[in-house]
């Protein structure tokens, strides 16, 4: 057996408890929170036009974040045709689908991409510089948007925590690219698998430095991230709309990105269960039922990310290998 194949069968029970949990929970809310035939009549009043609207925007976003892909990868020196990278991202949405966390995918785009660079550790740090920049504009609209709205950030504790957390692990990845964080590694053992983690970890740093020297580079993403969060979160405004929520836009800008950091932590697979409790909670500052919420999260999420799952299933079956 290859070890890729035990890697495999190792993670088959952590994907089954995840499963696990992620219907166990939406079954609890169903049951508990709300019922089938109120999310059910909920689906019935829902205005198409927005939706088709609002499903638009998927596409739109599929291809700001391969420009801004394109544009971290062309840093480190290699190119890569746009056109592969649109076709990456839709197959990584596919096997979103299946692992959890959002960042799932991110495994395909890093191999993706290294059939091109070559390198798996430069491709790795490309995702990674690529996840940060989108994950630090998260971290800027939602705490303007909460300090416009003190009001409704005093009542979900939760919107500061989700903040704090991704600002300790954005802060702590930044420690590492320090020269305190080089010291700290360079004193792990030389021997055995330290001294693989070691060299491996030390190497991988030094490729994401690369764009210390690429500050255009950068900024560039930066402003394609921008471009992208304020298109996902208008995406879920027009699901709203759709589903006649009475939530003005710049509340969106609020919880949408702490819905958004939440689902990054692996319990469920793809945040079910876990998404439909925080829109309960939050879309319930509003006097939104539980079942609204839940057919909002359902339409919004869940069946919108299986269709162009759908289409990056086709993608993946048909798709040629760069030569």
């Amino acid at each position: 057996m290859s070890k890729n194949d035990r890697s495999r069968r190792k993670n088959i029970p952590a994907f089954l408890i995840k499963l696990t949990v992620s219907f166990v929970l939406l079954a609890y809310i169903i049951l508990k929170k709300t019922s089938v035939p109120d999310i059910l009549w909920e689906l019935r009043d829902v205005n198409m036009y927005w939706i088709l609207a609002s499903f638009s925007l998927h596409a739109l976003g599929v291809w700001i974040s391969a420009v801004r892909w394109r544009i971290l990868i062309q840093a480190q020196g290699d190119s890569v045709p746009l056109g592969y990278l649109v076709k990456s991202y839709l197959v990584g949405t596919f096997f979103n689908n299946f692992l959890p966390t959002r960042f799932g995918g991110d495994i395909v785009r890093i191999w993706d991409g290294s059939l091109y660079s070559r390198s798996l550790l430069r491709s790795s740090a490309v995702v990674l510089v690529e996840r940060l920049t989108g994950v630090l504009i998260l971290l800027l609209l939602a705490l303007t948007a909460s300090l416009i709205r003190l009001d409704m950030a005093r009542e979900f504790p939760v919107i500061w925590l989700s903040m704090a957390l991704a600002l300790g692990g954005l802060g702590a990845l930044f420690a590492f690219l320090t020269p305190v964080g080089e010291k700290l590694m360079r004193r792990l053992p030389e021997s055995g698998f330290w001294r693989k983690l070691k060299h491996k970890t030390l190497e991988f740093r030094e490729v994401v430095l690369v764009y210390r020297g690429q500050k255009g580079a950068v900024l560039r993403a930066l402003f394609w991230a921008l471009l992208l969060q304020i298109n996902v979160i208008v995406h879920y405004y027009l699901a709203g709309k759709a589903f006649h929520l009475e939530v003005p836009l710049l509340d969106y800008f609020i919880f949408i990105p702490v819905v958004l950091l939440v689902l990054t932590i692996p319990i469920t697979i793809g945040g079910l269960g876990v998404r439909e409790g925080l829109y309960i909670q939050i879309l319930g500052y509003y006097a939104i039922p539980a079942s609204a919420a839940v057919a909002f999260s359902l339409i919004a999420d869940t069946a919108f990310t299986l269709a162009v799952g759908l289409i990056g299933a086709v993608v993946y079956i048909t798709r040629k290998k760069p030569g």
